[in-house]
């Protein structure tokens, strides 16, 4: 019994700050996610307290973000057998990675789109409160049974502007601006650059500058020209600046992604599309239960 309700369950996943547990909170009857430290081996004193740190601010910027309906909500924190531990929302879905891969690719835009924008209405929350997530990917995007898109992992979230002092995130999503220390810190761009790497993922199964090989070189073009042929006509142009290499090049905001995504996505009331995911993002479009639809250019 982890903090004297939660039982753990099964091990759904792992990372470099703990092993994420499903569990069950005796109290609610309810299912829970369990994000537990690794147990002790090598580490000093001092280091394994940094990560425990580490676990704690996890847990300290997801009860920040609360009220943001993608983000999994903070339950609680505390200590197990000397492993610091965070509880949170159980979020039952399918992680959207192996969707992409199932999909091989992702062929109907609206589908892209949507999921685009969904992460889009997420962020926009997120950095309002002046927060970068810094790890967007699709192993980070959970796809509820209803199609709605849940962010999880706040483990490399961050205050805007503020300095860092090694680099972070994922090769392959991760823009220039999070590999090494960054005085000035990261803004929504970096945010705008993960998502547009996840663009050209789905939409040509490739990731920019060579991908999660290693760290993208300088001379390395966006993608090798079979490739960039295949972007679809109607987001080449935004997925292109997207991932652009020089932050104030890319789109302003998440906002000014929405905008430019607006045409792709299902109006309410509208039919599913011909070939859907499973789930299905665009129900979220065509059930309207998009906050930004309605807004059009009032948005901005």
């Amino acid at each position: 019994m982890v903090l004297g309700r939660y039982e753990l369950m099964e091990m759904v996943g792992s990372g470099g700050q703990g092993e994420l547990f499903a569990g069950w909170d005796v109290a609610t009857d309810q299912k829970v996610a369990i994000k537990l430290q690794k147990p002790r081996q090598f580490e000093s004193t001092g280091h394994y307290g940094e990560i425990a740190d580490e676990l704690a601010d996890e847990g300290g910027r997801t009860k920040y973000l609360a009220g943001i309906e993608g983000i999994p909500r903070f339950i609680e924190c505390g200590q197990y057998q000397n492993r610091y531990c965070i509880v949170l929302e159980f979020v039952e879905g399918a992680v959207l990675y192996d969707r992409m891969i199932s999909a091989r690719p992702v062929k109907e835009m609206s589908t892209a789109a949507a999921i685009i924008g969904q992460l889009c209405e997420i962020l926009h929350q997120v950095h309002t409160r002046r927060v970068v997530h810094r790890d967007v990917k699709p192993e980070n995007i959970i796809l509820e049974p209803d199609g709605r898109v849940r962010l999880i992992d706040m483990g490399l979230a961050i205050e805007i502007g503020e300095h860092t002092e090694r680099g972070c995130g994922t090769v392959g999503y991760a823009p220039p601006e999070q590999y090494d220390e960054n005085p000035d810190g990261v803004t929504p761009r970096a945010d705008v650059f993960a998502l547009g790497c996840m663009l050209l993922e789905m939409t040509v199964m490739r990731l920019p500058y060579a991908g999660t090989e290693k760290r993208p070189e300088p001379e390395c073009p966006v993608l090798p020209p079979d490739r960039l042929r295949l972007v679809p006509e109607q987001i080449r142009s935004l997925a292109l600046r997207m991932v652009d290499r020089e932050p104030a090049n890319r789109p302003t905001d998440v906002l000014e992604v929405f905008d430019l995504l607006r045409p792709l996505l299902h109006c309410p009331g509208s039919k599913p599309p011909s070939k859907p995911l499973d789930p299905d993002p665009t129900e979220f479009y065509r059930t309207g239960r998009s906050a930004l639809w309605s807004l059009g250019d009032m948005v901005r």
